[in-house]
């Protein structure tokens, strides 16, 4: 008995063995960028960026583009994805999209028209950045060479994550957040632009690398604002960052006046704090039929440069420098929220959803006219700051200047 349940075993074995849907390494290109542009004979323009495997070889690396790109117009995501192997020697893997640049004016018209064939389709994950693009085209911008990234899509990418770490512009927004927010009665989406400094054309040559100087750069400029599937408008560097207080920010280094001394910007003197973390609580209610949107930020920051003289070793300096930075941090996202209201209307920030959350009921009667209630909507924005630290030396050798000075 056991030497037939043996022998079955081995003839299983024999059966089972193999991948009847294996594919070599050698018969696939990674695509790892997107670019949908207007058509000029069909609806859309897809650019493809993939990597040339050889290029990335440890032990034979040979000469080359290590990216490349092609071309094909069509009327869907499905279409195009089907025939742009037409000029491709390998079978094109979607799984590795880092990035997807779209064109304003593809984004003006709406982006539904091809969203529904990323998201259905099985090769495209939902975890690739969504990036619209300004002034130039959107196949430009997967053509940028950089000496430190041999791959452009790759290098939006850290770009973005290290853009978010330093500074905290950066809200993330991948295919499933775009889509979650869509559909959302209580929130419009939102997503990051990028402009092209230079001249593109320069910029995509090999050669652009052995240069001192960059022929061209892409650089993050701020937010997309989109009502329902079409672009809106945008919101400026400073005003993404102000957004991003609202969502949670994570980190970012903040930079506000001393004191009220002095009448332009230039003439002001300036504290940097660094934000290592913050808490926000969002609030949506009604007063007297009154919309009324709270934030409540709270935060922790430690000081790493200053232009003041102010002796940072009493408590006094440090409970006055809170005060300026908490009524910065108010007027600036306040500021950013009104701005929203009057030139949008359409709630970015998830108000309608906090509303839903905390008053479900009230919800549902506002739901469908959600946005003008939004527009119409009071603002208060309420900031607490502590400054745990005055970086590695507490008393500033600009107090000393200041004393001795006065003396």
């Amino acid at each position: 008995m056991k030497r037939k349940c043996l022998l079955i075993l081995v003839m299983v074995a024999f059966v089972l063995t193999g991948c009847w849907d294996s594919v070599e390494l050698n018969d696939i290109a990674i695509v790892t960028g997107m670019a949908i542009d207007p058509g000029e004979d069909k609806k859309y323009r897809l650019t493809l960026e993939y990597m040339n495997p050889a290029n990335f070889s440890k032990t034979s690396s040979q000469q080359g583009a290590p990216v490349s790109t092609m071309v094909q117009e069509g009327n869907s995501i499905a279409d195009l994805a089907g025939k742009v192997n037409v000029g491709a020697s390998r079978q094109l893997v979607f799984s590795h999209t880092r990035v997807l640049f779209i064109n304003e004016k593809i984004a003006e018209e709406g982006i539904l028209g091809f969203l529904d064939g990323l998201e259905r389709s099985a090769p495209f994950r939902n975890d690739f950045n969504i990036l619209i693009t300004k002034s130039h085209k959107a196949e430009d911008y997967v053509k940028i060479n950089n000496p430190l990234e041999k791959v452009p899509s790759l290098k939006l990418q850290k770009q973005a994550k290290s853009f978010a770490e330093g500074w905290g512009g950066d809200p993330k927004v991948v295919l499933s957040d775009f889509i979650d927010a869509l559909i959302s009665k209580g929130r419009n989406p939102v997503t990051n632009t990028v402009v092209l400094k230079g001249d593109p054309e320069k910029g995509s040559k090999q050669e652009s690398n052995m240069s001192n100087g960059r022929e061209a750069l892409i650089l993050f400029d701020g937010l997309a604002v989109f009502d329902n599937e079409k672009l809106a408008g945008y919101l400026s560097l400073d005003d993404s960052r102000n957004y991003m207080w609202t969502q949670d920010l994570k980190q970012t280094t903040l930079t506000f006046p001393c004191h009220d001394h002095g009448d332009s910007a230039k003439e002001k003197q300036y504290v940097n704090v660094r934000v290592p973390n913050s808490r926000t609580k969002m609030e949506t209610y009604y007063r007297n039929e009154q919309p009324v949107l709270k934030v409540n930020i709270y935060t922790e920051a430690q000081i790493i440069e200053t232009q003041c003289s102010d002796d940072l070793t009493k408590i006094d300096t440090f409970k006055k420098l809170e005060k300026n930075a908490e009524k910065y941090i108010e007027e600036s996202v306040g500021r950013t929220i009104s701005k929203t209201q009057k030139e949008y209307g359409v709630d970015i920030f998830g108000f309608g959803e906090a509303l839903y959350r905390q008053d479900y009921k009230k919800f549902k009667d506002v739901e469908d006219d959600w946005n003008k209630e939004f527009a119409r909507a009071e603002v208060v924005v309420s900031a607490k700051v502590q400054i745990r630290r005055a970086g590695t030396k507490s008393k500033s050798f600009l107090t000393e200047l200041s004393d001795g000075m006065e003396e």
